[in-house]
């Protein structure tokens, strides 16, 4: 009986695909209607009400727009339906609220700190907003709202101001009062709940006391045989008032400050690349057991080497990641806030110049040859340079434009000992006040030139003189005593610890004979 019912599923799924065939080419297809995976929620649900089998529903039966079965949408995914069917062998053991047993253990599992925060599978209902964070995602849990978290962020990946975060929140129908539940993930971005646990960390800066994180996603969702819907709800758009927790971010000036410890999160390639001084790397995949948080016991010997009563800074690129990390420290106890490489770079003491010219004379030389170095400088406008803050502060923050008059290395970017500084309209500009001022910011501000051979290593170093005592073009001398070849040349401008490097600013060739 069992194989006649399947022989005459298969013929029945035939004709259903050959009639969609034929009104492709005679007419509209009615299954052709959206996307692929669409289509194959119509053809599962047909056949599973030809064979009674009790999952297909009426909505999906007719249209693609209501409630769907994922163990039929998901059909294809062998992983996912392993999971499922280790979740039907279960479904059987049930409680008396009718919550599954599986559900319930996993959540004593936890720890308690950790489970109230991490809210179970089987908890779902106790929250009246629950907010799915996924860009683009295929299916919700019933009743979930929808803001991709990539709503909340800059092309560049800063972090948005407080307002219009806000306002975003408020939009979608959320208020400061609110029970929130977060759950979701970026699928193509990798690095498991990190954008739930960062808008989760958003929220809590915005001071949204209740605020949870779903222990899990839409895969053990649907695992333990619960429904989806193929589209969020929505909510009358309400109002948000936030109340900054600043003591969950930090600033440039407090992570240079030398208080905090600080965790470089990034991968062990890009911190070798660069990092923080004084930063330990842990990756934030470090934190993870697939695409939950670890237990605490294994937390806690990942940050044994760190000390409990000093505050910890945590940053990645955007500082998206570093969330899963913060999170982690954050439920152990720790005082820790989330910082990003961007910030860092952005904020650093930068020289605020630009090589105009570079040369040397004679060029081509002879070998032995004097050769005269010579780089001219003239004034960057940093106004339009500098990037976004990850942090919300700079909302509010009145930063003034620190603008050159007139030279450019006349003492840039150290003023505090020696330059007189007036404000009008919101620029600083730096002038002499005295002889002695400008002396000191002549002796300042140095310049060389670095030469490098043929094949790249540097063969020698140029120290180089300011030409008049109010200018910006320096000058010094290279013994052209090498091998014929082209040699190129690196002038390097630096003031105290901040240097910039102008690399292949010109090249002089040198020969035998030379013109």
């Amino acid at each position: 009986m069992k194989k006649s019912r399947a022989i005459t599923g298969i013929l029945l799924l035939a004709a259903i695909l050959a009639a969609a065939v034929s009104s492709v080419n005679g007419g509209e297809c009615i299954l052709c209607k959206g996307s692929p995976s669409a289509q194959q929620d119509v053809l599962s649900n047909e056949y599973a009400a030809f064979f009674g089998e009790g999952n297909a529903t009426t909505e999906v039966y007719t249209t693609t727009g209501g409630l769907i079965s994922p163990q039929r949408s998901r059909q294809d995914n062998p992983s996912l339906q392993a999971k499922s069917e280790s979740a039907s062998s279960t479904d059987s053991k049930s409680n008396a609220d009718g919550k599954s047993i599986e559900a319930s253990a996993s959540a004593k599992a936890r720890d308690e700190v950790f489970s109230s925060l991490l809210v179970p599978l089987d908890n779902v209902s106790d929250y009246s907003i629950k907010l799915d964070i996924s860009p683009g995602p295929a299916e919700y849990i019933p009743g979930a709202i929808a803001i991709p978290y990539t709503d909340f962020l800059l092309s560049g990946g800063q972090l948005k101001t407080v307002s219009e975060i806000a306002k975003i929140l408020a939009d979608a129908g959320v208020s400061q009062n609110d029970s929130v539940l977060i759950y979701g993930e970026c699928q193509p971005c990798g690095g498991g709940p990190s954008a739930s646990t960062y808008v989760y960390w958003i929220m809590k800066y915005l001071g949204h006391e209740k605020v949870h994180l779903l222990d899990g996603g839409i895969d053990d969702w649907v695992a333990l045989g619960m429904q989806t819907a193929s589209h969020p709800s929505s909510l009358p758009a309400t109002g948000y008032t936030p109340s900054i927790d600043a003591d969950l971010l930090a600033t440039y000036e407090y992570v240079s400050s030398g208080i905090p410890q600080i965790i470089d999160a990034r991968s062990a390639a890009e911190y070798q690349a660069g990092s923080i001084p004084g930063s330990v790397n842990i990756p934030y995949d470090r934190v993870l057991d697939g695409k939950k948080i670890k237990g605490k016991e294994a937390l806690q010997g990942l940050f044994s080497s760190f000390d409990k009563t000093r505050p910890v800074v945590v940053y990645t690129n955007t500082g998206v990641k570093a969330s899963m990390v913060w999170l982690a420290l954050d439920l152990l106890g720790y005082d820790a806030r989330i910082y990003s490489w961007q910030d860092w770079q952005a904020s650093l003491p930068h020289l605020n110049i630009l090589l105009d010219s570079a040369s040397g004379k004679p060029n081509p030389a002879k070998i032995g040859d004097v050769v005269q170095i010579t780089a001219t400088f003239k004034e960057k406008d940093d106004g339009s340079a500098k990037q976004s803050s990850i942090q919300a502060r700079n909302e509010s923050a009145n930063e003034s434009v620190l603008t050159v008059k007139g030279c450019a290395t006349c003492g840039f970017g150290s003023p505090q000992g020696f330059a007189d500084l007036s404000s009008s309209g919101g620029a600083v500009q730096i002038g002499s006040s005295s002889q002695a001022k400008k002396s000191a910011a002549n002796d300042s501000f140095s310049v060389s030139a670095l030469i490098l051979g043929p094949s790249g290593e540097q063969i020698s170093k140029v120290l180089m003189t300011r030409i008049r005592p109010d200018g910006d073009e320096f000058s010094g001398f290279w013994n052209a005593n090498v091998a014929s070849g082209v040699y190129q040349v690196d002038i390097v401008a630096a003031l105290g610890e901040i240097t910039e490097t102008f690399g292949n600013a010109t090249q002089i060739e040198v020969s035998a004979t030379g013109n």
